[in-house]
């Protein structure tokens, strides 16, 4: 019994002793879900509505993500290669083929290209911009 007789000491010395000049723990806000004119800017821009690709009267596969465009030809719209797939489905990023074709998963249909095509691959930041994107709502904002 002697050597617990200080732990009350001790507990209430802990517990009166506190760090005055800490401020209270506030966690960072986390980034808001990136906006459409911010994927428009840093993906379908430069790496999807260019020449050949996706833009203008003869884009590939009727798909044009031109600024101003690109929301009304993928949000709520059947994929041409798969139909069953939106190509973006607001909320739900792992069934829009958008980011199965950016991702190269396995809901890409058997004998098409991961896109950008003849590029290298989206890099794990961007495709997460898009995927926050799709599952915030794909809002045209």
């Amino acid at each position: 019994m002697k050597r617990y007789r200080f732990v009350p000491i001790v507990l209430l010395a802990l517990v009166s002793l506190r760090c005055e000049h800490a401020q209270p723990f506030e966690p960072e806000p986390l980034p808001q879900a990136p906006a459409l004119a911010d994927i428009q800017t840093s993906v379908f821009s430069v790496s999807c509505a260019v020449q050949g690709c996706h833009a203008g009267a003869n884009a590939i596969m009727g798909l044009d993500l031109s600024e101003g465009l690109s929301h009304a030809n993928i949000v709520n719209v059947p994929s041409v290669e798969s139909p069953d797939l939106m190509l973006v489905k607001p909320g739900d990023p792992d069934n829009s083929y958008l980011v199965a074709k950016i991702e190269g998963s396995a809901l890409v249909k058997a004998g098409t290209f991961r896109m950008p095509l003849g590029r290298e691959p989206l890099s794990d930041d961007v495709i997460q911009a898009v995927r926050e994107w799709i599952e915030a709502g794909a809002k045209n904002d």
